[in-house]
């Protein structure tokens, strides 16, 4: 019964079309992997409410999808929401009856992108929950709607051309392991409540148009210099560029205008020349 569809894995295939909306009133679905096909257009269809609100793993990376992300999409997916506590009676992994009547069962198995590398889930675990949209195009901002997916273990938005800032409600996520939002369009400071996620072991915020002072606590001690490559204007540990010294630290008092929006040498010499005028003026 495609009413009871728990796991579609689509991978590593040539489809060719739009999102398929019929499966957006499948109130079942756990799992959904897209990756590397051929799909077009925006992920916007006609839902309920209650639409997806059982789904862990979403993976479309690798296709040509567009419009922006709607912040219904996240408010839905109530499997991401999980408390701290929670256990499924009898069991805590994906698994179906192949015989009727009979207690035996076999294990699903889906191949996911984590950390940049791939992995095996033999038995995915009900408390396993992942998010991958990279390699698209989608563009607008990052719902601050994501922050309320607090079972969430691994988000990749990179290589979209979302843009605006990095949403502060991302601190909430307090059991993600990996964050990938690079190649993006991103624009203002690194939120310090990032710096409340322990747990994350791999972040990459390269080559976006973030500017100002890395946040020098918890996790981001740990972290090398790629994972901030390519955003001219930030600086601090762990790159080379000192903050007083270079009076990037003082990037986050100019009006937005003022933050170079290309790597054009005459915009950065007019933002030095403003950020002197400033130190002068407070002398």
């Amino acid at each position: 019964n495609c009413k009871l569809l728990e796991v579609l894995n689509a991978r590593n295939n040539r489809l060719v079309d739009h999102f398929p909306c019929m499966l957006r009133n499948l109130n079942s679905l756990r799992v959904l992997v897209l990756r590397s096909n051929q799909f077009t257009g925006n992920l916007q269809c006609e839902v309920t409410i209650n639409s997806w609100s059982n789904l862990q793993i979403i993976d479309i990376a690798s296709n040509n999808f567009t419009g922006v992300l709607n912040a219904e999409f996240f408010s839905n997916w109530r499997a991401m929401m999980v408390a701290d506590d929670y256990v499924e009676t009898g069991r805590n992994h994906i698994q179906y009856k192949f015989l009727q009547l009979s207690n035996l069962y076999y294990q699903d198995t889906v191949t996911i992108t984590n950390k940049g590398m791939e992995m095996k889930l033999v038995k995915i675990l009900r408390v396993y929950t992942s998010i991958d949209f990279s390699l698209n195009r989608f563009k607008g901002v990052i719902p601050d709607t994501i922050g309320n997916l607090s079972s969430l273990y691994v988000l990749n938005l990179s290589h979209n051309v979302l843009e605006g800032p990095i949403p502060k409600s991302i601190g909430k996520l307090q059991k993600l392991e990996s964050l990938d939002l690079s190649t993006n369009h991103l624009s203002g400071e690194i939120p310090s409540e990032l710096a409340s996620l322990t747990f994350l072991a791999a972040l990459n915020l390269s080559f976006n148009k973030l500017f100002g002072k890395i946040p020098s606590t918890n996790q981001f001690q740990t972290f090398s210099a790629d994972s901030f490559e390519g955003n001219r204007g930030l600086c601090g540990f762990p790159l080379n560029n000192n903050c007083e010294s270079n009076g990037l630290e003082s990037l986050s008092l100019l009006p937005p205008t003022l933050v170079p929006d290309s790597d054009s040498d005459d915009e950065w010499k007019f933002i030095f020349a403003a950020v002197g005028y400033i130190v002068g003026a407070a002398n």
